[in-house]
């Protein structure tokens, strides 16, 4: 039955949504809008999403409506009109399985490996053959080419096994009329005394079917033999081929031969190809050594010696510190030993050791021979020493210690596989190729790359017999580059991919359903997204319209805000103050004075954002990077001015992270803080010797999980319980402050363990979670929840706001101050006790940037910024930016990567990389004030400011 009509919303209350009525049209692109925390995402999401999966598992079995019931139902009175809903979330990627690449997750792996299985070209990954599946009369053709004279032996490969299981085998083969066997490479008589070798070691087998001189007149025979070589070694054969003029014992050479798909030069053996050969998700396809993730975990050099500064015999070699006396001893032991043999000084600093003496000691020497006395021995042991990395590998790997397995991952990093070089499927599959790619090098291509090779194979008489696999692979890439994802290669995995990436790759696989009729509701798609990129977005977001699709989009991009047909502000302020509407109606009724549209003032340039600081300039102090080389950088030298605020722009993939978070922000966590973290490929960073200080406020999730949240992770909770147990009822009972945490036992409700909520397996639907039965959400037990603080519980303290809290407490000092950074960088509609988990990229950075506030100012720390305007209005960005301009004048270094052009103009200095994205990038193409910029028409940012 088709859809029609508006869709009615009446008696909208869920969180902070004040009794809400909206009447939606069908078929229009309607943007959410309004302050952080004002009440949309509540809307979209939680209510109109939801109703909309309720209304769909309805229809469903019994079964699924019996799981419905114990679902919570959104606080709505009613939701009419409603067509099927499909959520494109903006969902974090900290926890995605690292097996799941951009293709695996847009079908693009799907198809590609059925076109590499129909229309490849298969070589033997041994010796590089070709590959061809060969009739008995090609292989006969191929030995009647063969000059007249020639001496053939036909053998059929019998078995591989120890002599002791070949004797009955052998025998039998006797009672069956052969004669003769090839055994370890010599050709006995099987009744010959000496035919099996001594030893347990496994041989080779092979029967010797036939012996005859190639000529006309054998052809018959030479057929028949053939077949009967082809029958006892299914379908394998190998044929001893002699020089007619050479001495009978004369070494022959040798032609393998077989009816399934085989080598031309070694006769090796496949099975039919098929699309699992290529997934690295499947054994018969994944690399073995790495099982298909493309990475293993090895021991770094730098991370084994962090302090060269020390001696071997003051323990440079860190991880060597770890494991039982006895293993520490040995270490020591064979340090002492070496120290004499190679020869270098055990007390000498491993900085002032030789180069080599480094090399030996880290990664051994096959070539040379030490003698060893190992632990308990009194003979020495004579031999090459294989090196710490690879003892190390060694303890790794076999140790029954889970303690020390786990201590000694902090001195190992994940790098690419040294059998598939990252590319995650084995051999066999990066062997066959496509107008000469094989599938792994073709998935290493960005979209763009990727999208031209199978634009040109249209052409390609070889892809002629799969030509729908490729329309259908060119299809999905299309829709990437709709999406403004070209940049991207296919292999990334897609747990490294932003939020806004990973929501625009599911909406490009959305496009590939071609579905009419669907609501689809979206999370500010265009996250991460340059200026220059948004048209691309944006019209893919029309075709979905215009394809009879309703859009809910939620979003604070001032393009996509104009480009809607509706706008629905919701507000006024955030949390308790919000939940209205405030507005409903076209982008250009909005930018209307009488409207009354917070956003409209900044659409129609009333109000905008300003730099409500003290213009400075560069003095003589700054932060340099030289010749930077990681990914897609071409060995640009950046310098950032020392004690300004500077942003980092470009175009999505022009290498911004890459500089900035890979390279720098890795580089000073490593020398300012100890990390152990490894920096990207650069040639020296200079000027890190000015801060005292680093903090890297990025978009991960804050804390651990659902456990964590605002309060644990700012360490109010921590102040909460000790105020809780100097209640009076808390001090009759004894209780201490470790009664009102619900991670341990005790205080907790242990139905749910303190999680406030259990899971609910919703069988096909995936698993659910709904609040306890037993506390209703609180997270602790009855006993626990008597414990009042001004009339007030621990559980209800916590369900209050980071406003309402800060009133609440505003005669407890050191609580008033947390509170009030977190009020103040735009999180005072956060609940305390809201699982960290359940925050936006944007939340979680703004949370992040609260802790650091917290924090005495003295000044000299770096802080560097990834997007912080995520999921914020103008009124928010405007509070933002003053703060971090607060940072700055306390002398502080502020480097932001960002998009957003209100904030691009009103910083300090800009660097922007670019000219496109992922191979076209990595150059920087401008660098200087934001003045500067405004006079540049050839850059992307400089177009658009």
């Amino acid at each position: 039955m088709p859809f029609c009509g508006d869709i009615i919303i009446k008696g909208a209350r869920q969180h902070n949504l004040r009794n809400l009525q909206l009447r939606l049209p069908r078929g229009k692109f309607i943007v959410f809008t309004g302050v952080s925390g004002s009440g949309k995402t509540s809307l979209v999401f939680d209510t109109i999403y939801a109703e909309g999966c309720r209304q769909y598992m309805e229809s469903l079995s019994a079964g699924a409506r019996r799981l419905l019931e114990q679902m919570d139902r959104p606080d709505v009175d009613f939701i009419q009109g409603l067509s099927p809903v499909i959520a494109v979330e903006q969902r974090t990627s900290s926890g995605a399985n690292p097996r799941s690449t951009v293709a695996t997750a847009t079908e693009i792996a799907d198809y590609a490996r059925l076109l590499w299985s129909l229309a490849g070209e298969q070589f033997c990954p041994q010796d590089g053959g070709r590959v061809t599946r060969r009739s008995l009369d090609d292989c006969l053709a191929t030995l009647r080419a063969l000059p007249e004279g020639s001496r053939l032996t036909l053998l059929a490969p019998f078995m591989r096994a120890r002599p002791a299981a070949l004797r009955d085998e052998l025998a039998r083969l006797q009672t069956r009329g052969f004669q003769r066997a090839r055994v370890g490479g010599v050709v006995k008589p099987l009744d010959a005394p000496d035919l099996l070798p001594a030893g347990r070691d496994e041989v080779d087998v092979e029967i010797v079917v036939d012996r005859l001189v190639r000529a006309p007149a054998q052809d018959s025979r030479l057929a028949d033999s053939l077949e009967l070589a082809f029958r006892e070694g299914k379908n394998r054969a190998i044929v001893l081929v002699g020089d007619a003029t050479a001495a009978p014992d004369a070494d022959a050479r040798e032609l393998r031969l077989g009816l399934d798909f085989s080598c031309e030069i070694c006769g090796a053996s496949y099975e039919p190809l098929t699309p699992r050969h290529f997934s690295h998700n499947h054994p018969d396809g994944a690399c073995p050594v790495c099982g298909g993730l493309g990475k293993t975990l090895q021991f770094q050099p730098v991370l084994v010696v962090p302090n060269p500064a020390l001696s071997t015999k003051d323990g440079a070699v860190k991880p060597w510190r770890l494991g039982s006396k006895r293993m520490i001893s040995d270490r020591a032991n064979l340090l002492r030993q070496l120290s004499a043999q190679i020869p270098f000084s055990f007390e000498t600093p491993w900085q002032d050791l030789g180069a080599d003496t480094q090399q030996l000691l880290l990664h051994g020497d096959s070539n040379r021979e030490f003698s060893l006395r190992p632990h308990g021995k009194q003979k020495p042991v004579t031999g090459p020493f294989a090196g710490i990395l690879a003892d190390l590998a060694e303890t790794a790997r076999s140790t029954n210690s889970e303690a020390l397995r786990a201590r000694l991952l902090a001195y190992q990093t994940a790098t690419p596989c040294p059998a598939c070089l990252g590319r995650r499927v084995n051999a066999r599959a990066r062997a066959v190729r496509l107008a000469g790619v094989c599938l792994a090098d073709f998935l290493a291509l960005s979209v763009v790359r990727a999208a031209d090779f199978i634009g040109r194979l249209a052409n390609d008489p070889a892809a002629a017999t799969a030509e729908d696999a490729r329309r259908g692979l060119a299809e999905r890439l299309g829709f990437l580059l709709k999406t403004g994802l070209g940049y991207l290669t296919l292999d990334r995995e897609f747990g490294t991919l932003s939020g806004g990436e990973i929501q625009r790759a599911r909406l490009a696989t959305q496009l590939g359903l071609a579905l009419v009729g669907v609501t689809y509701v979206l999370d500010e798609p265009s996250i991460g997204l340059h200026p220059a990129d948004h048209k691309r977005l944006l019209d893919t977001l029309l075709d979905l319209r215009d394809r009879g699709n309703t859009l809910l989009v939620v979003e604070h991009d001032e393009d996509t805000i104009r480009a809607a047909d509706q706008i629905v502000e919701i507000g006024p302020g955030a949390g308790r103050q919000g939940g209205e509407l405030i507005f409903q109606g076209s982008p250009a009724e909005a930018a209307a004075p009488a409207a009354h549209s917070r956003t409209g003032e900044y659409l129609a340039g009333r109000t905008q954002i300003a730099k409500n600081a003290r213009p400075l300039a560069p003095a003589d102090r700054w932060l340099t990077i030289r010749a930077a080389a990681e990914n897609n950088l071409r060995g640009v030298d950046a310098a950032f001015p020392v004690g300004l605020l500077t942003v980092v722009c470009g175009v999505s993939g022009s290498g911004k992270s890459t500089l900035v978070n890979d390279i720098l922000a890795n580089a000073a966590a490593r020398k300012i803080n100890g990390a152990k973290s490894l920096s990207g490929k650069h040639g020296g960073i200079a000027g890190l010797d000015f801060f005292d200080g680093f903090a890297r406020v990025d978009q991960d999730p804050a804390g651990r999980g659902a456990r964590s949240n605002p309060a644990t992770y700012t360490g109010i909770f921590d102040e909460l319980r000790k105020l809780f147990a100097t209640a009076s009822l808390a001090k009759v009972r004894g209780y201490t402050p470790a009664r009102f945490s619900f991670n341990v036992r005790g205080g907790r409700c242990e139905r749910c363990a303190g999680d406030g909520q259990i899971a609910l397996d919703m069988q096909f639907l995936g698993e659910t979670h709904v609040a306890c039965p037993s506390c209703r959400g609180a997270r602790y037990n009855r006993e626990t929840l008597e414990v009042r603080y001004r009339g007030m519980s621990i559980a209800e303290v916590l369900a209050l706001t980071v406003a309402e809290a800060r009133e609440f407490f505003r005669n407890h000092q050191k609580l008033r101050a947390k509170l009030e950074t977190l009020d103040e960088v735009g999180l005072g509609y956060l609940a305390l006790g809201q699982p960290a988990n359940t925050l936006s990229g944007g939340e979680s950075q703004r949370l992040k940037l609260s802790l650091e506030l917290s924090r005495r100012q003295q000044g000299g720390t770096l802080y560097i910024l990834d997007e912080p305007t995520t999921g914020l209005h103008w009124d928010d960005i405007q509070r933002l930016m003053d703060l971090l301009f607060r940072l700055r004048d306390a002398g502080n270094t502020v480097i932001i990567i960002e998009h957003q052009r209100d904030v691009v103009r009103i910083a300090d200095w800009l660097i922007e990389l670019g000219p496109g994205g992922g191979e076209d990038g990595g150059h920087i193409i401008f660098t200087g004030p934001p003045s500067a910029l405004l006079q540049r028409k050839d850059t992307p940012t400089g177009k658009f400011l």
